[in-house]
């Protein structure tokens, strides 16, 4: 992915992505075109813009069995939960990220399993006029955790977990799709991951 954005190159580059590579294998990478457009994408992409936030964790924590660990937050739609991210702080490495975002979303000490896939994105300013931001999540699967997650941070919003077979992930993405008003762009944005998620999944299983 092509970028002029300096906030961007220090935590999505080549140097990055080859010592991803030799420490945990090869893994997917993927190219989206998002917009924000609707209200909870536009609350987002003002974030991101702030705070110089351009890239984030997804956290694929599967249980003793075989579960992936999703979340929901006290303004989602009813019945949607999602993957677990966590935002990368200044030039933090990724798989650092992981690790201190899980012990502060989760309670975890986790031990990373491998770098699933890297996703990039280009995310359309608001309304499709505005500026355009480079993002990119780094896709972990750790090794299995034992337990339930309790929430470290107290400025989280996350107000239940459940715990999902890997297939029922490409559910999941199709509900996020689905979604509509304010959270019909965001939905669209994070149904990536899952589906992302669910088709490289077979990998996961078959070395495991």
């Amino acid at each position: 992915m092509q970028t002029n954005d300096p906030v961007f190159f220090q935590i999505y580059n080549d140097e990055i992505l080859q010592r991803l590579q030799e420490k945990f294998g090869p893994f997917h990478q993927q190219h989206a075109e998002v917009t924000a457009g609707t209200e909870i994408m536009q609350r987002m992409f003002r974030k991101m813009e702030d705070r110089h936030r351009r890239g984030e964790v997804v956290m694929v924590l599967p249980d003793a069995d075989g579960h992936i660990w999703l979340h929901t937050k006290d303004f989602y739609p009813d019945g949607i939960y999602r993957l677990l991210t966590g935002g990368l702080e200044g030039k933090e490495a990724p798989e650092q990220a992981m690790v201190r975002e899980t012990i502060e979303e989760t309670g975890f000490k986790t031990k990373i399993d491998r770098c699933l896939a890297v996703i990039t994105y280009n995310i359309a300013g608001i309304g499709g006029n505005g500026p355009t931001l480079p993002f990119v999540s780094y896709v972990f699967v750790s090794y299995p955790v034992q337990g339930r997650p309790v929430v470290h941070d107290p400025n989280e919003t996350i107000s239940h977990f459940t715990a999902v077979p890997p297939a029922s992930l490409t559910d999941t993405a199709r509900q996020l799709r689905a979604l509509s008003g304010d959270f019909a762009d965001w939905g669209v944005f994070r149904a990536i991951a899952h589906q992302v998620v669910a088709e490289q999944w077979p990998q996961v299983s078959s070395t495991t």
